[in-house]
């Protein structure tokens, strides 16, 4: 039987410790390698020339030859302008990636210390990029489609029982303080609590066969998805779930779901559409399943149950980006992961929510998808 990758060797060629031991400088020249591609030559965000730039280490910045513009190596990136050093940067960073239901920024505020506001800026500045670096190519093959319900939900009320009789040497408790129990909230108050939003994902599962042979199915073992996009909705409802499906998925794909009333129609709309009953099952006798969609909200629910604990609206979808990130790149080793998050948030700009967040720079209104 082959080993899960998370237990091979080569899963994990970088470690806590290789990071740590880094100095300042080296730590500033791996963050350049892996944003330009190269320690030696530079990009100038000025002029876009390509040189080995004058190097100022006193103030750990770059001169460029041809404009004299002074740039660093986080310049015109989300983390511009930024106070702590790069060491700890990267240390954050990584930080980020082997939490695989996320990270909390207290936790992160122990990891490099400095202020709480700190580490909770610089984690969704991360969130941020990874959400406008989405993918927008359109779905094909298999697709599986699944809404979530996140936020909102009530606080149990509670009811008063029959007052506690003490002994006659002690003051009898109040009715209002006696022994009082949890009552259960009806299931259908949830949805209509203002911050409950659906999650859709729409997950790609692999057609590429892995090599893997399974005896008991006689057939090859998959790889899962590969690819994750995720919106946020006030319900999910036919013209949403429709929109979305036009938007992100290609013709004559084959999309699963259970059997909501909101998918009805896709058949008729030049997508295969097979469905499972999971009051009965969690996959049907030919294979048709969600386990891919399921997957992703198991790690989101973990997150905001064990991490995040409350997840507003407003931010929603940064958090949503951020799992499907983490199930899209979870089969590569902890070095490529470190790659794909440092070119993917140093190619996303200067922030437009989280830079200035202190002075006032706050996101006024939630992303929330209308179709």
């Amino acid at each position: 039987m082959a080993a899960h990758f998370l237990l091979k060797p080569e899963a994990i060629p970088l470690t806590l410790e290789a990071v740590t031991i880094l100095s300042d400088e080296q730590s500033r020249l791996l963050l350049a390698q892996i944003r330009w591609g190269s320690a030696d030559k530079q990009v100038c965000p000025s002029c876009a020339v390509v040189d080995s730039h004058h190097n100022i280490r006193t103030r750990k910045q770059w001169r460029c030859k041809h404009c004299y513009h002074t740039f660093s190596v986080t310049s015109g990136t989300p983390f511009a302008d930024h106070k702590i050093s790069c060491r700890k940067l990267l240390i954050a960073i990584f930080a980020f990636i082997i939490n695989h239901k996320g990270l909390a920024a207290l936790a992160l505020r122990r990891i490099i210390g400095g202020q709480y506001r700190t580490s909770f800026t610089l984690l969704h500045k991360m969130r941020e990029a990874i959400m406008m670096d989405m993918p927008t190519a359109q779905l094909s093959g298999v697709v599986e489609i699944d809404g979530g319900h996140f936020s909102g939900k009530k606080r149990k009320g509670r009811t008063l029982t029959k007052p506690v009789m003490l002994p006659k040497d002690k003051t009898q408790v109040p009715a209002k303080y006696s022994t009082q129990q949890r009552d259960k909230i009806k299931s259908h108050e949830f949805p209509h609590h203002p911050n409950r939003r659906i999650v859709i994902a729409l997950r790609e599962t692999s057609s590429q066969k892995s090599g893997n042979f399974n005896p008991h199915t006689g057939k090859e073992r998959g790889m899962g998805a590969t690819r994750t996009i995720v919106a946020v909705c006030r319900s999910e409802n036919t013209t949403d779930i429709e929109a979305l499906v036009h938007k992100h998925v290609a013709k004559n794909s084959i999309i699963r779901s259970d059997e909501l009333t909101a998918y009805g129609n896709l058949k008729y709309q030049g997508y295969g559409h097979e469905t499972v009953n999971h009051s009965k099952e969690f996959s049907t006798d030919t294979g048709v399943n969600q386990n891919q969609a399921e997957s992703f909200f198991s790690r989101m629910r973990r997150a905001c149950i064990g991490i995040y604990h409350r997840i507003t609206p407003r931010y929603m979808l940064d958090y949503s980006a951020e799992i499907a990130w983490r199930e899209d790149v979870r089969r590569r080793n902890t070095s490529n992961q470190l790659q794909m998050l440092v070119r993917c948030v140093f190619s996303s700009g200067v922030s437009p929510d989280w830079s200035n967040y202190c002075r006032g720079n706050k996101r006024k209104v939630e992303l929330l998808f209308q179709g």
